[in-house]
C-alpha cells in the first residue's frame, strides 16, 4: 500500500476475490498505509478503469517497480501486471489465484521485512546475539492484533522494574537475577523499534520515550548494584558506583545547559556524534601520513581515529556493556563492574567537556 502511494498512484482498491469481506482492523491498516491516496476495497470485480496497476499482494514490490513498470520503463515485474478494460478483472482473478498458495511466500517476505528492521549502527553483541533474540519476539509479537511499538517500550520498563526490585532484594540472588534482567532489558529493548520500522510506525516521540527508558534503566541497574552490594556489606565496592554516578549525573547536567543554550535537544549521545563527525571531517579532508599508497603516490590517508571511535562506540554501547556486565557478576565481581563503570564515567565527562569547550579561532 505504501510502495503504491509512494510510486504516484492516484487510488487503490484492495481486492481479495470474490465473498472477501476485511476485517476493520485491515481497512484501518491500509488507510493508514495509504496516507492521501484514497483506499477502497472490494470482493470479486472491480470498477477500476482505465490503465491499472494489479499489484499480488505477497509480491511487496517498491515504489519505483510499480512507477517504472507503470510507465514501461522496465522488464516485466513479478506480481505486477500493467492492464486496462476487460482485462482488469482478469488479471485480479489471476492475481487473487496466485495469493491462495502464497502463505510461504508471505511467510518469506515478513522475515526479510524483520531482517531489514536492524540497524547499521549496531553493535558486536547486538548483531550477532540481541538483534536476532528481538527480532524472533517482534516476529511472535506481529501476529498479535493490536500490538504497537509503544506495547513493547512498556515492556522493557517493566522488565527494567523487575531488575531494579531484584538489585534491592540484596544478597547475591537478588544481583545475579538483577544482572540476567538487564541483559533481558537490552534484548526486549530491541523489539519497539523493529515494530516500529516494520509497520512503518516510527515518530520522534517514540524515540524520545525508548531513549529516556534506555537511560532510565541504565542508570537503575547500576544505582542498584552499587546498593546492594552497600547492603552487603561491600562499601568501598559500592562507593565506586556511586562516585561513577555522580561524575555521569556532572556530564548530564552539562549536556543539559549546552542544549537548553542552543535550543537544541538534549541527546545522550553527544560525545559520540561529536568525535563521529569530527573523524568523518577528517575522512573528507585526509590525514596524509609518512608511506607508499598503492598508486604509487608516496602517501595515504589516515582512517585510524574514525576506525578508533568506531571500536569506541561498540564497546560503550548499551548491548556490549551489558552483556559483560552481566557476566561478570554472574562470575562473582560485580565489585569490577563498578569499578570499571566509575572509570569509564570518569572518561566520558572528560569527553563530554572536551566536546562542549568552544573552538579557539
Amino acid at each position: 500500500m505504501r510502495e503504491a502511494r509512494l510510486a504516484g498512484l492516484v487510488a487503490c482498491e484492495v481486492n481479495g476475490g470474490a465473498g472477501w469481506n476485511p476485517t476493520a482492523a485491515t481497512r484501518a491498516e491500509a488507510v493508514r498505509l495509504g496516507g492521501p491516496m484514497p483506499v477502497s476495497f472490494a470482493g470479486g470485480n472491480t470498477s477500476a478503469q482505465g490503465l491499472v496497476a494489479v499489484i499480488r499482494g505477497d509480491a511487496l514490490p517498491p515504489a519505483q517497480a510499480i512507477a517504472d513498470a507503470v510507465a514501461g520503463r522496465n522488464e516485466p515485474v513479478e506480481g505486477v501486471e500493467i492492464t486496462s478494460g476487460p482485462g482488469i478483472d482478469e488479471a485480479i482473478a489471476r492475481a487473487v489465484s496466485a495469493g491462495r498458495d502464497a502463505a510461504a511466500r508471505l511467510e518469506a517476505a515478513g522475515r526479510a521485512i524483520l531482517r531489514g528492521t536492524a540497524k547499521p549502527t549496531d553493535g558486536i553483541v547486538s548483531r550477532h546475539v540481541n538483534r536476532p533474540l528481538s527480532q524472533a519476539i517482534s516476529t511472535v509479537a506481529l501476529r498479535i492484533p493490536g500490538f504497537r511499538p509503544v506495547h513493547a517500550t512498556i515492556g522493557t520498563a517493566v522488565i527494567a522494574m523487575a531488575m531494579f526490585a531484584c538489585l534491592l532484594l540484596g544478597g547475591e540472588s537478588g544481583l545475579v537475577a538483577g544482572a540476567l534482567l538487564f541483559q533481558a532489558a537490552s534484548i526486549f529493548d530491541g523489539v519497539d523499534g523493529e515494530v516500529a520500522r516494520a509497520t512503518w510506525r516510527t515518530s520522534p516521540e517514540g524515540a524520545r520515550m525508548d531513549s529516556l527508558i534506555d537511560a532510565a534503566t541504565n542508570l537503575a541497574f547500576l544505582a542498584g548494584v552499587a546498593f546492594n552490594l552497600q547492603l552487603q556489606g561491600r562499601i568501598f565496592a559500592a562507593s565506586l558506583g556511586y562516585t561513577g554516578l555522580a561524575l555521569l549525573a556532572i556530564g548530564l547536567f552539562l549536556i543539559g545547559r549546552a542544549a537548553a543554550r542552543s535550543n537544541a535537544p538534549f541527546s545522550f549521545d553527544l560525545v559520540k556524534e561529536h568525535y563521529r563527525a569530527k573523524g568523518a571531517a577528517a575522512d573528507r579532508t585526509g590525514s596524509p601520513v609518512a608511506g607508499n599508497s598503492p598508486s604509487g603516490g608516496g602517501e595515504i590517508r589516515d582512517t585510524r581515529p574514525s576506525q578508533i571511535m568506531q571500536w569506541l562506540t561498540f564497546m560503550t554501547s548499551r548491548d556490549f556493556f551489558a552483556l559483560v556486565f552481566a557476566l561478570l557478576i554472574a562470575g562473582g565481581l560485580a565489585a569490577l563492574v563498578l569499578a570499571l563503570f566509575a572509570i569509564a564515567a570518569a572518561g566520558w565527562l572528560v569527553a563530554v567537556i572536551l566536546a562542549l569547550v568552544p573552538k579557539q579561532a
